[in-house]
């Protein structure tokens, strides 16, 4: 975005002064450009309301999650990731029983310092206690710049890549790097779906079925006789088939 002249003129001004990420950036000589803009709610609103100049550049999606046995994790992605929590677990190979659910509100305040709708990847600088794992999108590092809310959602701040995981590296958070299809990818041809094992690529054998006009054979437990004998007695004798020789008794 080469003038933010036009987008602040989109909403009253904004006060960034004594902004916590603005301060922090400044404070370590990280080079940014931080713009006010329509306040917007979703990712999908702010890609509305606030459109980028080049396919090079990207806002962020951001999602909160909890887990009970696994703890939180923050999700930041570019716009047009395609996002699924069943996927997910199996891409953080959590082991177990996994449940990822929105966090809400209450916990989004008190682990990142922000409300909804605010949060963004620079919010990680407020989880004090460390308690949180923050997930980037691969795509994000091949962007020219990636913009992101500075705590509040009528404000963002643009920023390389690599300044972005300078920020992160001296606020002492190392994200896990992870990589989402877009939305509407087609998978790759030859690709094993998810929802079958990769070892599972080929069918059962077939069991030919039987052919009823097939002659039968002798039936090994039925015992033969020769025309015009008789089977008052015993069936069976004990040396020749013992089962069925006591089946008789």
């Amino acid at each position: 975005m080469d003038d933010m002249s036009d987008m602040k003129s989109a909403t009253d001004a904004v006060d960034l002064t004594g902004n916590p990420i603005v301060e922090k950036l400044d404070a370590l000589s990280i080079p940014h450009t931080t713009y006010s803009h329509t306040l917007s709610m979703t990712a999908d609103e702010l890609v509305s309301n606030v459109p980028l100049s080049s396919d090079k550049e990207t806002h962020t999606k951001n999602l909160f999650f909890k887990d009970k046995k696994h703890g939180m994790f923050l999700v930041t992605t570019c716009t047009d990731a395609e996002m699924n929590t069943k996927e997910l677990g199996k891409m953080l190979n959590l082991q177990g029983k996994v449940n990822l659910r929105l966090a809400d509100e209450k916990i989004l305040l008190e682990k990142l310092g922000c409300k909804k709708g605010c949060v963004g990847p620079l919010s990680m600088m407020n989880n004090s206690d460390k308690d949180v794992t923050l997930v980037l999108d691969e795509a994000l590092l091949k962007m020219d710049k990636v913009h992101s809310h500075p705590l509040r959602n009528d404000a963002s701040t643009s920023l390389v890549p690599t300044d972005l995981q300078k920020f992160l590296k001296e606020i002492g958070v190392e994200p896990t790097m992870l990589a989402f299809g877009k939305k509407g990818e087609a998978p790759l041809p030859g690709k094993v779906p998810s929802s079958r094992p990769a070892g599972d690529k080929t069918s059962k054998p077939k069991i030919p079925p039987k052919d009823k006009n097939a002659p039968k054979g002798p039936d090994k437990n039925k015992k033969q006789t020769k025309k015009g004998e008789t089977q008052l007695a015993l069936k069976w004798k004990k040396e020749e088939n013992f089962a069925m020789w006591y089946s008789d008794v």
